[in-house]
């Protein structure tokens, strides 16, 4: 029997493991990469679904329609298949339905260590950090001009204004002195 009727069978009867379980043989035994990748997205797709079908997080009718997405897909692969591809030989030659998966998975998870390890070199050569990016902004205005600080300084008394240069002396300018007059006068006595 062809390895496509078979195919068509298990996929009518919602046997999905058993379909890919067969078409990763298929691709295996024949050599066929194209398949392997079809084969591999699709199955993705479907561990994806029931995850999300077991997490309770995807309603009825979005579960039946991805569903349908992938029975679609899986039906066009086994339509495309040579009429004379067979499935001998499944039986003494299991193919794990995740062994593929688990291949594929220490391969994105290389590349995401790659990406990681590149970021955090830009960001040690730039001198910014990922908590950079969660860190509250606070907005600070700069001067056009950065003005030294001026210091505050003040004087009391008629003659002491103060002078103030631009090396940040103070010199005290006490002018020119005004008599002061004379409290401790002789008064006459009152008569």
């Amino acid at each position: 029997m062809s390895a496509k009727r078979i195919l068509l069978g298990w996929l009518a009867n919602d046997d999905s493991n058993q379909v890919f379980h067969g078409l990763f043989f298929l691709a295996t035994k024949y050599k066929d990469e194209p398949l392997r990748h079809g084969t591999t997205l699709q199955s993705g797709r479907y561990k994806a679904l029931e995850t999300k079908r077991i997490s309770g997080i995807l309603s009825h009718d979005e579960e039946n329609v991805q569903s349908a997405r992938i029975r679609e897909a899986l039906l066009q692969t086994i339509n495309g298949l040579p009429e004379d591809w067979t499935l001998d030989g499944r039986e003494n030659t299991p193919v794990p339905l995740s062994g593929t998966s688990k291949r594929n998975g220490k391969k994105y998870a290389a590349y995401l260590a790659a990406v990681v390890v590149a970021l955090a070199g830009i960001a040690e050569l730039s001198g910014y950090s990922v908590r950079d990016i969660f860190k509250k902004s606070e907005k600070q205005e700069t001067p056009a001009v950065i003005q030294p600080p001026s210091p505050n300084v003040s004087t009391t008394g008629d003659n002491s204004p103060a002078v103030i240069t631009r090396d940040g002396d103070v010199n005290i300018n006490y002018g020119e002195p005004k008599p002061k007059k004379d409290t401790t006068a002789k008064q006459n006595p009152p008569q």
